[in-house]
């Protein structure tokens, strides 16, 4: 008789054009793979400017964009922007800003697990990815958590960390050389179409969603 694996192996075999056994499957498998597999198709992007190009598909995906000259004009960013909140904030720090020495003097700050209302994270980015607007978060810089669980996200990137395609992404991680748990891709505040087919802001996580690009860090 017939087991269902040896049933489901004959059907890749003759799907491919041979026969392949268990003991074969797995190298035959990676064989092929690597017949079939070429050089990623990118985009074709005038990326003269990689940080116009972000700045760009970031504002497409709804997410704001402002342009800093240095770490220390963050908190000065946040307190006048909290001036328009109509909620008491809430600032939950990502271990990396944390390690910022920052006047927080005037601001409610906290490292605890947020509760979506009147809470914002301010988090740094490790890599920016300006194809498609897209910054990329690690676990062990920043806890996953305080990427969805808030009400306002605050993205602090520096330029020199932007790249034009999400492959230099995974190359530049790679040259980090030990990798986080998780790899975290934000483009943008959470949005849906899954709940009668209409657009609903924060479903899943952020409901706004700002890029402070810094010039030197």
């Amino acid at each position: 008789m017939t087991d269902s694996r040896s049933r489901i192996l004959d059907r890749i075999g003759r799907s491919t054009g041979g026969h392949y056994d268990a003991d074969t499957i797995e190298a035959t498998f990676q064989a092929l793979s690597h017949q079939q597999t070429g050089a990623p198709v990118q985009p074709e992007m005038g990326l003269t400017d990689p940080v116009a190009t972000f700045t760009a598909e970031a504002g497409r995906n709804g997410a704001r964009v402002a342009e800093l000259e240095s770490m220390t004009q963050v908190t000065q960013w946040l307190r006048d922007n909290v001036r328009d909140a109509t909620t008491d904030a809430n600032f939950h720090l990502s271990p990396a800003i944390i390690g910022r020495s920052l006047d927080w003097s005037g601001l409610n700050t906290t490292a605890e697990t947020p509760a979506a209302a009147g809470s914002w994270g301010v988090v740094q980015a490790h890599t920016g990815i300006a194809e498609t607007g897209t910054v990329m978060s690690l676990s062990d810089e920043c806890p996953s958590g305080l990427l969805f669980l808030v009400e306002r996200l605050v993205v602090v990137i520096a330029r020199r960390d932007i790249v034009g395609y999400q492959e230099e992404a995974w190359q530049r991680l790679k040259a980090r050389g030990a990798l986080p748990r998780t790899v975290n891709w934000i483009t943008g505040p959470s949005r849906t179409a899954d709940i009668e087919q209409q657009i609903q802001i924060g479903a899943h996580g952020p409901r706004e969603a700002d890029y402070l690009l810094i010039d030197e860090q």
